[in-house]
């Protein structure tokens, strides 16, 4: 039971945090907001997750679970993978043209004395 409470209250300030972002990205704040519900429900009736797992095949629900978490987390350090090479692209870009513009303030500055 103090599991449960404790579960509860985390995924409470995940709801919150949701709720928080306001309107941007629709879709995934309804998606985290169905993650959240979802979890409440497992936390509070586990049984639940033996069901859906005996229904795709899975033994037990907390290995079911556990799938879902390492597909999730793979997906999520993906997702990460491509922002970061993005930014550092975009950042590589910035420098270029910041380069390329001191060179020619220099050289305007050179032509004319």
């Amino acid at each position: 039971m103090i599991a449960q409470i404790i579960l509860t209250l985390g995924l409470s300030v995940c709801l919150f945090y949701i709720i928080s972002l306001g309107k941007s990205l629709p879709i995934v704040r309804f998606g985290l907001f169905l993650v959240v519900l979802t979890g409440y429900a497992f936390i509070w009736f586990p049984e639940m997750t033996n069901v859906f797992a005996n229904l795709v095949g899975i033994g037990r629900g907390a290995d079911l679970i556990i799938y879902l978490w390492i597909l999730m987390s793979l997906f999520l350090i993906l997702k990460l993978h491509i922002k970061l090479r993005e930014q550092s692209e975009a950042l590589t870009t910035l420098a270029r043209h910041l380069a390329l513009g001191q060179e020619r303030t220099e050289q305007q500055a050179e032509n004319s004395k």
